[in-house]
Order: C-alpha cells, then structure tokens, then sequence
C-alpha cells in the first residue's frame, strides 16, 4: 500500500506558526516592506522550522519578477572570471536571487543569441561581462526595458551602468616599469583585441612606450584570434612559432602578456628554447590568477580584485533593478602591479 502523501507547508502555516498575517509573511520572503527585526525573525523561524519553500512560479506571477538574473561572459573555462562570478552569486543570493551563467564564446553573433535567450527567459537584468561589436543589440534591448549591467568594458555610445579597471593608465605605468628595468624591446602579446579591455591594454602599452622615450614597433605587436580560447596551450604554440621563425636579433628582450595564462604559455617556450628569465627576456602577465606565484619563475602581474568587482557588478544591478534615481553609475576599481621573479 502506498504511503500517505506528505502536505507540503504553505504560507498559510507559516503565518499560524510565526503568529502573523499572509502578508507579512510575503513581505518578508519578497523584502517589498519593512518589516521588524523581531517579527522578521519569528517569521524565518516559522520558516525553517516548517522547511518552507516558496513556490518561485507563483511568487514571479505575483511579483511579476523572476528573481533570476542572467550573467553572460566570453569564456567559462578562462579562470579569471571564477572568482567574480562566486562574488556576484553570492551576493544576488544574499538578495534572493538566481543566477543563470551562459558563455558566448568570443562570438558577437552568439552573444546576441544568448542574450535574447535570457530576455525570452524573462530574467530580472543582465549583467554582460565584455562584448564586442553589440551597441546595436544593447540599444534594442536597452529601449525594450530590460536592465543591463557592463563589466570590465565601457560603452561609449550608450547610457548603461559598468564597473571596470582602469586598464590603459595601468598598462602604462606596467611598460614604464619594464623599462626602468632596462627593457627596450617591449614586445606585446595578446588575444584579439576587439574586447574592448583587451584593447585599452594595448593603448596602454602603446601609451607606456611613447612616455618612456620608445617607438611602437609592429614587429614586436604580438595579436591573434586564435588565442581567444585556451590561452595556456595557444599563448605557448605561438611563441614557438615566433622564436622558430625568428632571429635572436630581431626576437623582444620582454614580452608584456594580456593574461596570466598567455604569460605562463611564453614562459615555458621561452625556457625551452634555452632563455634565462627574466635575464635574457622579461615576461609580465595580467590578472594575478592564483598559480602564478607558484610557477618558475614566480610571475610579474597586474592584481585585479574579481571579488569586489563581482560584489560592485551586483550593488549597481540592484540599484539597477530597483529603479535608484540620478546619473547611471560608472564604477572604476584600482589596479596593481605585483613585482615577483619574471622581471
């Protein structure tokens, strides 16, 4: 014989237990009035005491909100955006919220995709970490009322709220370092630059360069589409290409890299072809992801700090969300050189 199904608590019993009315049950639960600390915590300890779970469709239907909340970024396998997703979800889930990750893969047609997914997905914002080629799409979702949020990017052309880093001041003070160090031959790798702060990277450098007295030379401006994805392995095959195809003459004596990962892929082919770093070549990364003052040598590099800037990406799609009044908000967060054995 099958057993009883068990009645799943309701609203309504929390409300007997806790000793308060619906409503103030579900303003507690959709924090939309203030409610007392007091009746506030009988009210979670009616919850947890039941094992309550509200119904998130009802509670949407109601609200006419979903409390998910899209997060779409170029790569999830790059590490740099692990610790600013973690930040970010945990401080929407602080809120009540979800957040639904999707990866566009470089790609602006895929971008565009997901993007719409998420508005048919009816997600309460975006946040959408870099992007390129996208004012046409962000205008359209713009006018369609769906709250968007920029990270580590600025848009020019539009109105939208962002948090980034300062990346050409910073990449500049990076080269003038390298040449107080001796450097003259600065060379430049990266990934395409169409992100636009992968771009603000090579003003940068190129900025650095001119301060310090040295020309730009094209020959050491290392760029290619084809280190987008798995920076490691594709950052490595191409500085062996360069050194094979090279003379020593004509090779940089420093390379400045656009990501840790693409730094430690030249490190390991600069040491295989006999080069002594940072003696013979400087390297310098960007990120200061969490192995590289474990590799040899430890890794010169910028420190970004992911974790405020995914706990500011979630303050300014809040104040977003709820509609805050006055100039829409542009957050800059500091950068730092951290000098370690690589040059």
């Amino acid at each position: 014989m099958a057993g009883k199904k068990v009645k799943k608590p309701t609203m309504v019993d929390v409300a007997a237990k806790a000793g308060v009315t619906i409503g103030t049950v579900s303003h507690v639960i959709n924090k939309t009035a203030p409610i007392s600390d007091e009746t506030t915590e009988r009210v979670l300890k009616a919850i947890k005491a039941l094992d309550y779970k509200p119904n998130s469709i009802a509670r949407a239907l109601r609200t006419k909100k979903s409390y998910v909340i899209g997060f779409l970024l170029p790569d999830v396998t790059n590490d740099f955006y692990s610790p600013v997703l973690s930040s970010f979800i945990d401080s929407a889930h602080q809120d009540g919220y979800t957040v639904l990750v999707v990866s566009y893969q470089y790609s602006s047609k895929r971008e565009e995709i997901e993007m719409e997914r998420l508005a048919d997905k009816n997600v309460d914002g975006i946040l959408l970490f870099n992007g390129c080629g996208d004012v046409a799409l962000l205008r359209r979702m713009q006018a369609e009322g769906i709250p968007i949020v920029i990270a580590d990017r600025r848009v020019d052309e539009l109105e939208l709220p962002t948090v980034e880093f300062d990346n050409v001041e910073t990449c500049s003070k990076v080269i003038g370092m390298m040449c107080k160090k001796g450097y003259k031959r600065i060379g430049f790798l990266s990934e395409s630059t169409r992100l636009r702060n992968l771009n603000d990277r090579y003003e940068g450098y190129k900025k650095g360069l001119v301060e310090n007295g040295l020309q730009v030379n094209p020959e050491l401006v290392y760029i290619s589409e084809d280190m987008e994805m798995n920076n490691l392995e594709k950052g490595y095959a191409y500085i062996k290409r360069i050194l094979e195809n090279t003379e020593r003459e004509n090779l940089p004596d420093a390379i400045f890299a656009t990501t840790d990962l693409l730094a430690i892929g030249a490190v390991r082919a600069f040491k295989e072809a006999g080069f002594r770093i940072p003696e013979e070549i400087g390297v310098v990364g960007f990120d200061n992801i969490a192995f590289t003052d474990f590799i040899e040598p430890k890794l010169t590099t910028v420190e970004q700090d992911k974790v405020l800037m995914g706990r500011i990406a979630w303050d300014i799609m809040k104040a977003t969300l709820a509609g805050e009044e006055g100039e829409v908000k542009h957050v800059i967060l500091p950068q730092k050189i951290i000098i370690r054995e690589s040059c």
